[in-house]
């Protein structure tokens, strides 16, 4: 079996530049990141991030506090916050 080596052509190399730039978000990358410690640690809560730190973690009662912190500290970005999935959520999607 001979193996050959595939060339990379202008059309796979836009491709790859497409899904360089899918991620481009600093807080989806935070999230993806840090998404297994998060569901370990914090699974049931929420998160806050902006500009790509991490604001704060706590119930959905404190979010409130969450996003003005986020706000004032990052006046132009808009704060991302989700809910973090437990382990037995993530088995079920599964």
């Amino acid at each position: 079996m001979v193996m050959v080596k595939q060339k990379k052509t202008v059309r796979t190399q836009a491709n790859l530049n497409r899904q360089e730039q899918f991620y481009s978000d600093p807080d989806d990358y935070y999230f993806r990141k840090h998404f297994a410690r998060l569901v370990r640690e914090h699974g049931g809560k929420w998160i806050v991030l902006a500009g790509g730190k991490l604001i704060g973690i706590g119930k959905k009662e404190t979010m409130p506090g969450l996003i003005r912190k986020a706000q004032l500290k990052y006046p132009n970005a808009r704060p991302f916050i989700a809910p973090i999935p437990t382990r037995e959520d993530l088995e079920c999607v599964l």
